[in-house]
């Protein structure tokens, strides 16, 4: 079953199931397929460090360990800010409805690195965000942080765009300078006189 996001605003709830738009189904994609001399197709495989054991694909992952080699589970792990305090977990957005209170400009809306887009099938929700662009905390999983996440209606409907935003400076001249047509003509040397070295 999808999960369901939740959105309050106005004192009303709209529920849409988000559908990630995935690059392949935007622009296609193709499939490299290997085969042998019968057209049977090859698969992936991968050799030990020894050269002794040929492991196919899926028969390695990758694992967390402490000191003594021993397998440490990742809900037991605990991340740390700069200041080595434990850093606070972040629910997943899926957990509590999210409430849309707060709008963002044009501007800030593209001064993003998008990470996901979502499509949201809530014609509902669509017409209550109407021409505005909505900003929120993002968090699929939960976890020590959250993106930032714009809700926008498009002409092909609602999506939700997760991402970070980026600073761009603006560059300018330290100071502004004119350019001088009035240049004084360069006298013409018919002879040159080795005094004047």
């Amino acid at each position: 079953m999808a999960k369901v996001l939740t959105f309050k605003m106005a004192g009303s709830e709209y529920c849409a199931a988000p559908v990630k738009l995935e690059r392949k189904k935007v622009y296609g994609w193709t499939n490299l397929v290997a085969t042998d001399q019968r057209g049977e197709t090859c698969s992936v495989a991968y050799l030990s460090p020894d050269d002794a054991l040929v492991i196919p694909s899926g028969g390695l992952k990758q694992a967390t360990v402490d000191e003594t080699g021993k397998w440490v589970e990742k809900n037991s792990l605990v991340a740390y800010g700069e200041d080595d305090t434990p850093l606070p977990l972040v629910p997943s957005s899926f957990d509590a409805p999210i409430t849309l209170s707060e709008t963002a400009t044009e501007e800030e809306f593209l001064d993003n690195e998008w990470e996901s887009v979502y499509q949201l099938a809530a014609p509902a929700l669509a017409e209550a965000v109407g021409d505005l662009i909505y900003k929120f905390d993002f968090s699929y999983r939960g976890g020590t942080s959250h993106n930032d996440a714009y809700l926008m209606n498009t002409p092909s409907g609602l999506f939700l765009f997760t991402g970070n935003r980026q600073e761009f400076p603006l560059l300018t001249l330290a100071e502004e300078t004119t350019i001088d047509d009035n240049e004084e003509p360069e006298e013409d040397i018919d002879e040159l006189d080795f005094g004047m070295f």
